[in-house]
């Protein structure tokens, strides 16, 4: 097999596999391998961006029925063209004729499991054929069988495996021309493309979009000819063209060769990426296999990487990584909760098996050692297993699987960072699989491509983070595959513990042996080499070559004597031939003398330092482990006494136990068995074994790994590292941690002290105020907790511990202010930890003489160092559900403080009255904020009278609730409706600004609303009375004012919008107002009724000349109402009469409404025709709500008694305690009675919790206050509502009226005759039966036909009406006109003359004349019989009279005849001998006719 390929790999390299019958393919196989590998290759994929592919490796061989290399030698070295030509046709004529078939291989089975074995991306058959004839008879044939036996899946119609993509191929015919040298004719001739065309007429498709499978090359290697070398090129002027056309036949054929390939690729990619998609959507169902799913999404990786797109199949892999930990992750859970974990093998074999030939080993126990292998792993040799058959039948540990994905990522970037393959070599015993070196300064001169040490970084960073997390893996390995007995001894456990943590640090530090040295461009060991001769502060040089080489010998004696040591960190550099050593990490590169390196370096190669430095660090780790196990700790640099004397006299003991446990354990006189012989068990590795032998060489060792990383740190500009404050700060924060958890106060804070000068050498002010704060709340502390501190014994090896004291609160407290200052925003420190026992007063104290309150503050101090305070604020927020209101009060003036009490006074200059809780308080120092919140109590309602609060932490003491009341004086704000309602008008809101005892110089009032659909147009607002002052508005929201002089108050009306119908409003009123005491801030919440408290019905009855209008007034609501007056106004057009109200005020309760009759009739100067009337009219009403007044008398009545007492200046507080609670406390059956009493029963009020309001006034005041208020209410069980009422007192509503209108008013009487005389029903009757006559008089007006526009409502001629008498048939029999039409004409004008004059106006009498129409009526029961019913509907005729009304006054309507019996005589006998019980009737004589009078 011929391998075209510069990779040692078999995975980096596009298998092609060729059928050469004819022996043809030495002919072309050394101008074919000069032109691979193919370049420049493009693959586009619909589910991937453009890919490019500049080299791709081809792994060229024969099939199994190929022509062997000796027929192919012996056919090649023929002596005559003749016997050439028989050794080929030999074959042809006599294997094929005997039906053989030797292009035709067995099909191989695929397996089940994709992506397992490497196939044929292309097949390819070399086809000999001279002539068409040979064509014709034999090799058409040939082709066609070969053809239908590698038919790729993708385009055999036969096949419904769509799984076979996976092995997806192309095949092609090469048909390779020898040269005709008996003819000497040029290449290409007639016969050779005549067979060309025949074999793309014959194998080719026939459309348009057919992929050319068919390509010609001549063969241009010399050919011996009856023992002369012929050579097919020609010469002379032939030759240029021969090579031209060689050439385009050679390009034409590799160019196929690349879109087969790459078809095939992209068949195995899609059918790749279908098969993972359905795999992983299954991961839910049982019996999905992760191990299967590995093995198949592998296969897609190691085909990207097998075509060269490297980082498709890095990616591809790291994926694999992540969900690799994922399945390792759930098998330890399943684990750890008893679940079998069957997904990978519960342990390595291997691993196993260095264990237990340690162990016995160190007990001197029989071993046979043949089958140990005790070499150090093979970190990144995938082939030293079967990883993937071990996967595949998950019989793989998941130390095995994580370390087999990170081989195949290393060796893939190793690919992508162009890395010149060399052979596995040795180091010591440890054997490295790649081993990178750059030998010639040519590749020193040249460097290395950026990209390619980022990429070299990416592999130390990956090597760093595997090996430093692959440690737990071996641990739970080795600790699976041996499991420690219970009951076993200590000296077993001991020699277990150090087997094990042996075993790890030897694979962490041969792990870092084979990664560093392929990670080691000689441009990095050139820089190193500059750094050593420019030192950073005090750079570290090599050990020498012969010490190094003397510990990786493992030969101590060299070493015997202590040798003379200074810190190699002062030491000379080495001379320039020299390379560095790394502790056992060589090189082995050989480096020659350093040439001029370019002035600019490259950014990779100081992040390759960076993350080599690193990896040195991880292997001096594990150096250092394993010297601490033979007792040679790194000690400080502080410390002192002799090291070798400590090392043997320090014992571990425990910081818990108590002395006496610790006395008790020595006086037994019970050594601890030593485990000193066991502490290198598990170390295979010479260099190791050489570096344990002595303590100075572990030293050395250690030296020199921290010398290289320092100065692979100094490369890449991190100098922190040289002095490693971050790598200190973090072990020194975790031992602060431990210290702290164990009340080891003075340790905690010795630690934290070191940690704050670490901080502020590396500049690190957040952290270093951060910890500047821990530390001096580590002190404090200590001095609240000391009688539980408790003090470990010989710390310092005499007893002693180090004083608090050394330690400087006073110092660090000015750092920290220092430090604070340079903060943009300032620092927050938690309050708890330097203050305690807060308590604020919640009693107010207000001020004589302005408004605003104060209220005492204390404060415990814990710092011991003095501290001057620039404010003290603190935050209370309200207590009532629904508010969020807060008050900021603060101190006035500095204060300097020690560590003590502190009491000073908050000062506030807003109020707003409430109940509140304290939230939060802040003690500043220059740009350092103290600060704590309160939390929320278990709700926040409570009793007013709870005058203590604590808050769960304990710091805040009794007294945190605090009720806010105003001084009596200061300046009030009262928010109502405005009194004058008009519906037609916008509503609006009045604010009511009291100056008290203030003389305001100017203020600003903000209104906002409270309750959502509220509109306030601030914009419109007006003040009522203004007396020469005015408002401005021009801030939107705001409304300013100018001065108010004291005891005068002024008036504000707001309009407001509602967006939805609501019965009360909520307001937040705020005035901010100065005086000559400053500037202050009073709010308020208000909450108002808008919901109007009565409501008007209206009747309205035509006459002919007048209309009468009632009106029904009633309440809306459950308070009643007190009418004070009633009155209408008319308007120009219409003139309206009042009705008169009664002397007495009329009461409205929600079931008696009041009723008012108001006569309103035209003016008589108003016509008809074309003007327009005013028909809107205004009902004005003037009301007092009850409710309103039973508070205002309570209220008058409790404030003259306050006046006359000694509680005057909590009048304010009082008086709206009150107010609240009668407002919450009347009843709807108790204001009935109340109203029509005129007084109210105090009882009814069943408490007024004085206790509750009178426990948050000053306690001076309380123990007199309740019993006032007790007598008060004994003295006032009942008040007397007044009777009278101011002039402005009420509130007043308009209501538009409009006058209705109607087109014909008609006028009917139904007289009954009697004779000449009309019937009068109050003296006359009728008798039943007898006819009366009646007349029907009609009589219409059109007077109330009124215009409200010019030109509107119908204006016709003449009205059809027709008239219906109805009446009950029981009653009356109606004969006559019972129905009837009639017309209704309008009145007008017209010319005519008056005493022979002319140009007179008279009007013709048609409007009011009178209608009669003749009636007939017969009563058909006795009783007074009402008259019967009229009916008057119009026609709607003509057109335009069409929608007209009318109404009817029937005058007769309510009157009655009287009918009686129609008799006028009886006669009946009776029977004297029956004793008057026998009576009959003997005669009857009927009226005549109807007796009147």
């Amino acid at each position: 097999m011929d391998i075209l390929s510069n990779s040692s790999s078999s995975s980096n390299r596009v298998k092609v596999e060729y059928t050469d019958p004819s022996g043809i393919y030495p002919l072309v196989a050394s101008e074919l391998e000069s032109r691979l590998p193919l370049r420049n290759l493009h693959w586009n994929s619909s589910s991937r961006p453009l890919r490019s592919i500049d080299s791709l490796y081809v792994e060229l061989g024969p099939d199994e029925y190929s022509v062997p290399q000796s027929q192919k030698r012996a056919a090649s070295s023929a002596g005559l063209p003749g016997a050439y030509e028989a050794g080929i046709a030999v074959r042809e004529s006599s294997d094929l004729r005997r039906g053989s078939e030797p292009s035709i291989s067995k099909k191989e089975r695929r397996h089940q499991i994709p992506g397992l074995r490497q196939t044929s991306y292309l097949k390819l058959f070399f086809l000999r054929c001279d002539d068409s004839e040979t064509y014709k008879g034999s090799s058409r044939k040939v082709l066609r069988e070969w053809i239908k036996t590698h038919t790729p899946p993708s385009q055999n119609s036969t096949s419904v495996n769509s799984q076979e993509n996976h092995d997806a191929f192309e095949w092609m015919i090469v048909h390779v021309v020898l040269p005709d040298v008996q003819n000497n004719s040029i290449w290409p001739n007639r016969a050779s493309l005549s067979v060309l065309d025949k074999i793309r007429a014959d194998f080719n498709g026939s459309t348009k979009s057919a992929i050319d499978r068919v390509a010609q090359i001549p063969a241009t290697k010399s050919l011996q000819v009856q023992g002369i070398t012929v050579n097919p090129i020609p010469s002379g002027a032939a030759r240029d063209q021969f090579l031209r056309e060689s050439n385009r036949a050679w390009e034409d054929l590799l160019s196929k060769v690349k879109a087969l390939i790459l078809t095939s690729f992209d068949l195995r990619v899609r059918q790749y990426e279908e098969d993972i998609k359905a795999k992983s959507a299954q991961r839910s169902l049982p019996g999905w296999n992760f191990c299967t799913f590995f093995v198949l999404k592998e296969g897609l990786s190691r085909g990207f990487e097998s075509v060269g797109l490297v980082e498709d199949a890095l990616m591809g892999y790291d994926e694999l990584a992540v969900e690799l930990y994922t399945a390792i992750e759930d098998e330890r859970q399943k684990s750890s909760t008893g679940e079998e974990a069957t997904l990978f093998r519960g342990y390595t074999q291997e691993l196993r098996d260095q264990a237990e030939h340690a162990m016995a080993i160190a007990r001197e126990a029989f071993v046979d050692s043949k089958n140990v292998q005790v070499s150090t792993t093979l970190l990144l040799d995938t082939e030293r297993k079967p990883y993937r058959e071990l996967i595949l039948a998950n019989n793989i540990s998941a130390f095995e699987f994580e370390s087999y994905v990170f081989a195949r990522q290393i060796s893939l970037l190793s690919r992508i960072a162009r890395l010149p393959p060399t052979a596995g070599s040795t180091t010591g015993d440890s054997q490295h699989l790649i081993q990178l070196s750059y030998a010639s300064s040519d590749s020193i001169l040249g460097g290395r491509d950026q990209d390619d040490m980022i990429v070299l970084a990416e592999m130390v960073r990956r090597s760093l983070k595997f090996i430093t997390s692959a440690g737990r893996s071996i641990r739970e390995d080795l600790r699976a595959s041996i499991q420690s007995q219970e009951d076993a001894e200590e000296a077993h456990l001991a020699l277990r513990y150090n087997v094990f943590e042996n075993l790890v640090a030897s694979w962490t530090y041969g792990s870092c042996q084979q990664i560093l040295p392929g990670t080691a461009p000689a441009s990095l060991m050139l820089q190193l080499e500059s750094t050593m001769q420019n030192p950073l502060n005090s750079p570290a040089s090599p050990p020498s070559r012969n010490v190094k080489q003397n510990i990786s010998k493992g030969r101590p004696s060299a070493l015997a004597r202590p040798p003379t040591r200074t810190s190699s960190l002062l030491s000379h550099p080495p001379s320039n031939n020299s390379s560095p050593s790394y502790d056992g990490f060589t090189e082995d590169v050989t480096h020659p003398q350093p040439s001029p390196l370019q002035n600019e370096t490259q950014t990779g190669l100081y992040v390759l330092a960076a993350q080599r430095a690193e990896l040195f660090i991880v292997a001096r780790r594990a150096l250092t482990s394993m010297g601490r196990r033979q007792g040679w700790d790194i000690v400080w640099p502080d410390s002192t006494g002799d090291i070798a004397e400590q090392d043997e006299n320090m014992d571990e003991i425990s910081l818990n136990d108590t002395p006496r446990t610790r006395q008790d354990a020595t006086s037994t006189g019970i050594a601890a068995p030593s485990i000193r012989s066991s502490t290198k068990s598990g170390i295979h590795s010479s260099i190791l074994s050489g570096v344990l032998v002595s303590r100075l060489n572990f030293l050395n060792a250690y030296e020199d790994i921290t010398a290289t990383a320092c100065r692979h740190y100094k490369l890449s500009d991190d100098r922190s590292i040289l002095e490693d404050y971050t790598a200190a700060i973090v072990h020194f924060q975790q031992l602060a941690s431990f210290y702290a958890e164990n009340d080891w106060s003075e340790l905690e804070i010795s630690i934290l002290d070191i940690c704050a000068k670490c901080f502020k050498k590396l500049g690190r002010r957040d952290d270093y105020i951060a910890i500047v704060l821990k530390m001096l709340t580590a002190i404090v502390q200590r001095s609240r907790h000391l009688p539980r501190l408790k003090i470990p014994v010989g710390l310092d090896g005499s007893g002693s511990v180090r004083s608090q004291n050394a330690i400087d609160a006073s110092t660090y407290l000015k750092d920290l202010l220092h430090a604070s200052k340079s903060q943009d925003e300032p620092v927050s420190a938690a309050m708890r930890n330097y203050f305690s026992d807060i308590r604020l007063d919640s009693s107010l104290i207000h001020f004589g003489s302005k408004d605003g309150f104060q209220i005492p503050l204390s404060l415990q101090y814990l710092l011991p160092a003095p501290l001057e305070i620039l404010k003290i604020e603190a935050r209370v927020i309200s207590a009532t559900e629904g508010q969020t209101r807060e008050i900021w009060l603060s101190s006035e003036e500095t204060m300097k403080v020690d560590k003590g009490l502190l009491t000073t006074f908050l000062v506030s200059n807003t109020m707003v009255p409430d109940w509140y809780l304290l939230d939060q308080i802040t003690v500043q120092v220059d740009n350092l904020l103290f600060t704590h919140r309160i939390p929320p109590a278990d709700g926040s309602k409570f009793f007013a009278g709870s005058r203590t609060s604590t808050s769960s932490d304990g710091l805040v003491a009794p007294g945190a609730r605090i009720f806010v009341w105003p001084r009596q004086g200061s300046l009030e704000v009262r928010a109502s409706l405005y009194p004058h309602i008009h519906l037609d008008e916008s509503r609006s809101v009045m604010c009511e600004i009291s100056s008290g005892d203030n003389t305001i110089s100017g203020g600003m009032l903000l209104v906002r609303a409270a309750s959502g659909g509220l509109r306030l147009h601030t914009a419109n607002a007006e003040l009522m009375d203004a007396g020469g002052r005015t408002l401005d508005r021009s801030q939107a929201g705001n409304i300013c004012f100018e001065g108010i002089p004291a005891h005068t108050s002024i008036k504000i009306r707001i309009p407001y919008r509602l967006d939805n119908e609501m019965r009360e409003i909520g307001l937040r009123t705020e005035v901010r107002y100065t005086t000559a005491d400053g500037t202050f801030v009073y709010g308020d919440s208000h909450t108002l009724p808008v919901l109007l408290p009565l409501g008007v019905n209206v009747h309205d009855v035509f006459k002919q000349h007048a209309l009468f209008s009632k009106f029904s007034i009633s309440t809306s609501t459950s308070v009643p109402l007190r009418l004070l007056k009633c009155q209408i106004e008319g308007s120009e057009d219409f003139e309206a009469s009042s009705p008169r109200m009664p002397t007495a005020d009329i009461c409205v309760f929600p079931r008696q409404p009041a009723s008012m009759v108001c006569k309103i009739t035209p003016k008589r100067r108003i016509g008809r025709g074309t003007d327009t009337l005013q028909t809107r009219l205004s009902m004005r009403i003037q009301y007092l709500c009850l409710d309103e007044e039973i508070l205002a008398a309570i209220l008058a009545r409790f404030s003259d008694a306050l006046r006359n007492s000694d509680f005057e200046d909590l009048s304010r507080p009082l008086r709206q305690w009150l107010s609240t609670n009668i407002r919450t406390t009347l009843a709807q059956e108790n204001l009935e009675l109340m109203g029509l009493l005129r007084e109210v029963e105090m009882s009814v009020f069943q408490n007024f919790h004085w206790e509750q309001i009178v426990t948050a006034l000053p306690l001076g005041r309380q123990g007199q206050l309740l019993p006032w208020l007790s007598r008060w209410s004994q003295d006032n069980a009942v008040i007397e509502i007044p009777q009278t009422f101011d002039e402005g007192q009420g509130r007043t509503i308009t209501i538009p009226v409009d006058v209705p209108h109607t087109h014909v008013v008609h006028t009917a009487r139904l007289r009954m005759l009697a004779g000449a005389h009309e019937l009068d029903g109050a003296s006359g009757s009728v008798a039943v039966g007898h006819c009366i006559p009646a007349q029907l008089e009609l009589q219409h007006s059109r007077r109330w036909q009124v215009r409200t526009e010019a030109g509107s409502g119908p204006e016709p001629g003449q009205l059809e009406f027709h008239y219906e008498l109805d009446a009950s048939p029981e009653s009356w029999l109606i004969g006559g006109r019972r129905k009837a039409q009639f017309s209704a004409r309008v009145s007008r004008m017209r010319k005519g003359s008056r005493g022979g004059g002319r140009g007179w106006l008279t009007r013709e009498r048609q409007e009011d004349e009178v209608l009669t129409f003749p009636v007939l009526l017969i009563p058909q029961r006795a009783g007074h019989l009402p008259y019967p019913s009229l009916d008057i509907q119009g026609f709607e005729r003509p057109p335009e009279a069409i929608g007209v009304t009318g109404e009817v006054d029937y005058r007769s309507h309510g009157r009655s005849v009287l009918v009686v019996a129609n008799r006028g005589s009886t006669t009946v006998g009776v029977e004297p001998e029956a004793g008057g019980r026998g009576a009959w009737l003997m005669d009857a004589q009927r009226r005549a006719e109807a007796v009147s009078g």
